[in-house]
């Protein structure tokens, strides 16, 4: 199963919304950015650049409400940056029908009581972000002592009774040889791995693209990946996503992004935008969603929105449920 929280009753509400949003009624995700702050500096991203006060929403229940997602992630910045994070998902969780839950943190200020407090609250996955599983790692995120308390953290959250932990790994040039690597020591200590990819256009860093000359590399590593992710049963990606990966670095993007209409972004101040890159539609209560236009955007493959584009057959859904 994918978490033991999730019961019968979980179960009929989720497959309720499942169908609600095949049906185009609903979205499948939302992403709420609940800070831009964050306490790392990683090269990729500009967000710890945030100078300034933030005007924060204190309540995003009533926005997951309306968007009615089968997923909620939990994002910043760096989430647990928000001192209230706690009672932001309990008051997701009390004020929604069935709604999967994941907080994706850099792990610096997470610990066994955090974490527990998080999952007591509501929280359906704890995700640490993991690109190297090696000192690389805190120099990606400028960072120093990152990977040894991420191994800290590997070792001793299973031993709290959380059963959904999760490792989310980008995949970039840099860090090819070491994805099959961090698979392994996630399976070793009962962890699980989400890969995306990485997007230079968030910030025009393009020191960790992946490019035509890392096609072969990139495709051989790819196949192992979904020969891992059979073996192990800790990779949650689909194949569809994994094998996309290559048309994306191929043909430099992939068109179709059903961004704003499948999935949406929640800025911090509760404002729409359609992704994090994207413009702000408006403000979540005057935004009418049957209204907003497709975009032609195809600049990344994110795991967010290649997992909402991927087919739910049954092959995909005996792989969420073992």
């Amino acid at each position: 199963m994918i978490t033991r929280k999730i019961g019968l009753k979980e179960l009929l509400e989720g497959s309720i919304k499942f169908f609600s949003m095949k049906a185009g009624k609903s979205f499948f995700g939302l992403h709420i950015e609940v800070t831009r702050r964050c306490n790392a500096r990683c090269v990729f991203c500009d967000y710890w650049k945030t100078k300034g006060p933030e005007s924060l929403c204190p309540d995003y229940g009533h926005i997951v409400k309306k968007f009615n997602p089968l997923h909620v992630t939990i994002t910043g910045g760096e989430p647990l940056l928000r001192k209230d994070l706690e009672a932001i998902v309990r008051r997701i969780v009390e004020q929604n029908r069935f709604v999967y839950i994941n907080c994706i943190t850099n792990g610096i200020l997470l610990n066994r009581e955090k974490a527990l407090k998080l999952w007591e609250a509501g929280l359906s996955q704890i995700s640490v972000s993991l690109d190297f599983p090696d000192s690389r790692h805190d120099a990606l995120r400028n960072v120093p002592g990152l990977w040894n308390h991420i191994k800290e953290l590997m070792k001793t959250l299973p031993s709290t009774g959380i059963d959904n932990l999760c490792f989310n790994t980008v995949i970039m040039r840099d860090n090819l040889d070491v994805l099959e690597t961090i698979a392994g020591i996630a399976h070793d200590h009962g962890w699980k791995v989400s890969f995306s990819t990485y997007n230079p256009f968030k910030n025009k860093n393009f020191d960790h693209k992946l490019d035509s000359q890392f096609l072969n590399r990139l495709e051989e590593t790819i196949l192992r990946l979904i020969y891992l992710k059979s073996r192990y049963r800790n990779i949650t990606n689909s194949d569809y996503y994994l094998l996309r990966i290559v048309d994306y670095v191929k043909n430099g993007g992939i068109p179709g992004c059903l961004a704003g209409l499948k999935w949406a972004h929640i800025s911090p101040d509760g404002m729409v935008r359609r992704c994090s890159e994207k413009e702000i539609l408006g403000r979540w209560q005057d935004l009418n969603l049957k209204a907003i236009p497709q975009t032609g955007c195809r600049e990344c493959w994110y795991a967010c929105r290649g997992e909402a584009e991927a087919p739910l057959d049954l092959k995909r859904i005996i792989e969420l449920n073992r």
